[in-house]
């Protein structure tokens, strides 16, 4: 059965907007496999936080004499990327051929062929060292399906998030669909979804957080306490995630005070936040536990145990006071700055130029929240020294601000002639597809390259060409000229056409009048 826009209730746009959201993030599946990745093998295989028999393969783990090996992050990302690892762990050990009880090793006596056919000779070194040890097809099959069954469906949430909030803002289901779906994939969050990451983990949760507070009045003291407890919850996994989701976690908490003080006096406020701690500490004592079982201590950060490292000198192991260079480059460095991956969130700022003028479709308090959220993360991660090892994969500490500032963003673009507003859409997909096509070679010829690389080289998907540098290994037919992705394209063009338009199985077609805006 045929069917439009108009004909769909609000439940099947949010879940045709899931699956297009997750289907695109799937097919851009990017093969890094990161240092999340060892503590989610450790985590399903050993039932364990160490990682001894990974200490040789990411600089970021490091051995404390006695007490093993661990690295240097906050767990949480791990810790959610090892339930699809867990699910999914008696097929890719089949696939991969891999015991965990047994020596990571090859066979005695078998020549391995390890050929990697990449310029930066650590990544020629890094495949050379699991493919002896035959881990290769076992980290793969890891990274993917931590990607499609932890970031995918958690980024795919985030935009069906945004597509809720913009609508109670009073946007039709065509604009806010339109909007969500530039959100999703036409910022640097089609990026980074691409592999396991906390620092989008940290925005997505803290943007669900305040959109679960962010509602119209609601008078159920038992819905209340839900909405502050999930929203708690959602904060403390920010947190678990890395230590600049307090950030998060503190800002989102005190927002929640605020917002409900517009219906109950502050007494009954603050009793209702409460609920909002009581959600933040099971994330909170969960990664005191896990600091506790590495380290022995469970409130000093894993920073704290790490061996001496470059620019570690600078204040409390590399955290100091903001710096003028750093906040400029994590802005506009060519390399990883936000702005140079997203110029289209600039327009943020002219958001409180419509709040003066009284059209701003975002209330004030919102407007400021949301450059309040922006300027902490600025200037936290203007203080951290390793904000400058961005050149190695791209854009990535100050991504939690971007659902924020896309709020922004909106408020501004549904304000511009439609004809400036289809090309600042159009330039920004093109970019973050561009982006997520390419992953740089290093990122030290700046992100720009990667737009040129497609138009110079065509369409490509990141794990084929991943792929097809190491061809001779598993599919010999890659080796001259690879395969192209423009098969694939059609193939999930046609899918994704096909869930928009026909009905799912089991679903009611729903006649809807939602006034244009």
């Amino acid at each position: 059965m045929e069917m439009n826009l108009t004909n769909l209730s609000l439940r099947a746009i949010q879940i045709r907007l899931f699956l297009t959201c997750w289907m695109i993030f799937v097919l851009h599946f990017a093969t890094d496999f990161v240092r999340e990745h060892y503590l989610v093998l450790s985590i399903v295989d050993d039932f364990s936080f160490r990682l001894d028999k990974y200490a040789d393969l990411h600089p970021d783990i490091f051995v404390i004499p006695g007490r093993g090996a661990y690295h240097g992050a906050n767990p949480g990302a791990s810790m959610i990327g090892a339930i699809p690892y867990f699910i999914f762990k008696p097929i890719i050990h089949r696939i991969a051929h891999y015991d965990p009880k047994a020596a990571p090793r090859p066979p005695s006596g078998e020549e391995i062929s390890a050929e990697y056919k990449d310029p930066r000779p650590l990544r020629v070194k890094f495949y050379k060292q699991v493919r002896e040890r035959g881990l290769d097809k076992l980290f793969g099959l890891v990274g993917f399906v931590t990607m499609a069954f932890a970031m995918a469906p958690l980024s795919a949430l985030s935009a069906v998030m945004m597509f809720n909030t913009l609508g109670k803002l009073g946007l039709s289901n065509q604009l806010s669909l339109g909007m969500s779906l530039l959100y999703a994939l036409g910022t640097p969050i089609f990026f980074r979804t691409g592999y396991l990451n906390q620092n989008l983990m940290v925005g997505s949760f803290a943007f669900i957080a305040f959109s679960l507070l962010w509602q119209p009045e609601e008078r159920n003291p038992s819905r209340v306490r839900f909405r502050y407890i999930l929203a708690g919850f959602l904060g403390g996994l920010a947190f678990l995630c890395d230590y600049s989701g307090g950030i998060a976690l503190f800002l989102v908490g005190c927002y929640g005070l605020l917002r409900r003080m517009d219906s109950v006096s502050f007494p009954q406020a603050f009793k209702d936040s409460l609920w909002y701690a009581v959600g933040a500490m099971g994330p909170v004592v969960l990664l005191w536990f896990y600091q506790w079982s590495c380290f022995g201590n469970p409130f000093y950060p894993p920073q704290h145990h790490m061996a001496p490292k470059e620019w570690m000198d600078v204040g409390y192991q590399g955290v100091g006071w903001p710096t003028k260079e750093l906040t400029w480059r994590l802005l506009f460095d060519p390399q990883f700055g936000l702005f140079i991956a997203s110029p289209i969130l600039l327009l943020a700022f002219f958001a409180p130029v419509l709040t003066h003028f009284k059209k701003n479709i975002l209330p004030a308090r919102e407007t400021w929240f949301a450059l309040i959220f922006f300027v902490a993360f600025l200037l936290f991660f203007g203080s951290v020294q390793y904000t400058r090892l961005q050149w190695n994969t791209g854009i990535r500490y100050i991504i939690p601000v971007i659902p924020f500032l896309f709020l922004l963003t909106v408020a501004v673009l549904i304000r511009m002639p439609r004809i400036w507003a289809y090309t600042f859409a159009v330039l920004a997909f093109a970019e973050s597809w561009c982006m997520s096509m390419v992953r740089n070679q290093s990122f030290q010829t700046g992100i720009l390259d990667s737009v040129i690389q497609v138009f110079l080289q065509g369409f490509q998907l990141p794990w084929l060409t991943t792929l097809s540098k190491m061809a001779a290994q598993y599919a010999p037919f890659l080796e001259n000229g690879g395969v192209s992705p423009l098969p694939l394209f059609v193939l999930w063009g046609s899918l994704i056409y096909g869930i928009w338009r026909f009905k799912l199985p089991g679903e009611k077609v729903q006649k809807l009048d939602v006034p244009e805006k």
